[in-house]
């Protein structure tokens, strides 16, 4: 019976192949098919997640704003040192006794703020900031009106703030991706919604295929189980060729994954609702389709096998005289007839192996 073949890792792909492939199987599983068969609600969960994944994911992502915080530190790097080397020079070399000794109480607050164009951003910004606000006291306001430099302050602020607020929109960017979902978040998301979908569609494949059998819907539903594991076939290529080091050394033949025990589907055998596969009427034969173990007993039997759990977590155990056409994949049950009405976990505990195994469906049915 055909499926989609989700179960299979995903772990080693890169985050764009991973994001393509999610976005090939949104092709292949149609949103006109989702809405005309039912499955519209897990579809729409599963196209939410990609493009969550998609707005997440940016190529070598950087800062487009880094050349302009870079060019205005460098400015005010250079007016800094336009005044510091200049007052300097006049303190050290000014013939002129007056605005030399203006030049020596100014290069006393040069100094007193240290060499700010080696400091980190905001550092420096807090440094030339206090910088302006003593050049604007005594005795520094009456040293620059010596040197005619009364315009320095205004100067340093200006080219002071102008970096600020160019840094301070990066700050609120850094912030928001630090608070933002990334890949690493995103993906597994992506991934269970996806096989959520899967799930829904190998459901309603088998309802048909078991119980309406309409010749349109195997046809449609069997075409998206097509495309959707031909994308996985190229996915998986696509990991194989990308993780390989390369040259004429061919790929050693990968192994076999194992097959994760798992309920595939649990669906009425006649008379079910195809777009609602999981809803079961009380006393109707059932069938459970599984992979990746057998119906074993502990005893040798088939009595406390199956079970429904209830919300309380009672279980209630499937006659084992009413379940048969056993294989390694399938079988069928006669469900409750007095069962109450409402929703439960299809439980199967099986020592195939010798080893307890117990395996729950990912999804609820009700009873009616």
């Amino acid at each position: 019976m055909s499926e989609i073949n989700y179960q299979f890792s995903r772990h080693n792909a890169k985050n764009a192949q991973h994001l393509q492939f999610s976005k090939n199987e949104l092709i292949a599983i149609p949103q006109a098919m989702a809405t005309k068969y039912g499955f519209i609600n897990p579809w729409n969960a599963y196209n939410q997640a990609v493009q969550n994944q998609s707005n997440c994911y940016k190529p070598e992502q950087s800062y487009l704003d880094t050349p302009e915080v870079e060019t205005t530190d460098r400015a005010r790097d250079e007016v800094f040192l336009f005044y510091s080397r200049v007052i300097q020079d006049y303190a050290d070399y000014c013939p002129d006794a007056e605005k030399k000794k203006a030049a020596q109480t100014l290069a006393h607050a040069f100094r007193e703020t240290g060499d700010a164009t080696r400091m980190e951003y905001s550092g420096e910004t807090a440094a030339i900031d206090d910088l302006v606000e003593k050049l604007q006291e005594e005795p520094y306001a009456s040293a620059l009106t010596v040197m005619g430099m009364e315009d320095a302050p205004e100067t340093l602020s200006t080219y002071n703030t102008k970096f600020n607020e160019i840094f301070m929109k990066r700050t609120d960017e850094e912030r928001k991706r630090a608070y933002a979902s990334n890949m690493k978040t995103l993906r597994p998301i992506t991934d269970e919604a996806f096989n959520s979908l899967a799930r829904t569609i190998n459901a309603l494949y088998a309802v048909n295929e078991l119980t309406t059998q309409d010749e349109t819907t195997r046809q449609e539903l069997g075409k998206i189980i097509d495309d959707a594991n031909s994308a996985i076939v190229r996915f998986r290529k696509t990991i194989g060729n990308s993780s390989s080091s390369g040259g004429d050394e061919p790929e050693p033949t990968p192994e076999p994954e194992p097959v994760t025990p798992e309920i595939t589907a649990v669906y009425q055998k006649e008379g079910g609702d195809p777009e609602n596969p999981n809803r079961i009427e009380r006393g109707k034969q059932t069938g459970v389709n599984y992979k990746g173990f057998t119906l074993k007993g502990q005893n040798g039997t088939l009595e406390h096998v199956i079970g429904l759990v209830n919300d309380q977590d009672y279980i209630e155990w499937i006659n084992p005289e009413t379940i048969s056409n056993v294989t390694e994949t399938s079988c069928e049950f006669t469900m409750v007839p007095d069962l109450t009405e409402g929703q439960y976990k299809v439980r199967i505990e099986t020592y195939d192996g010798g080893s307890p195994l117990v395996v729950e469906y990912p999804e609820p049915i009700t009873l009616w």
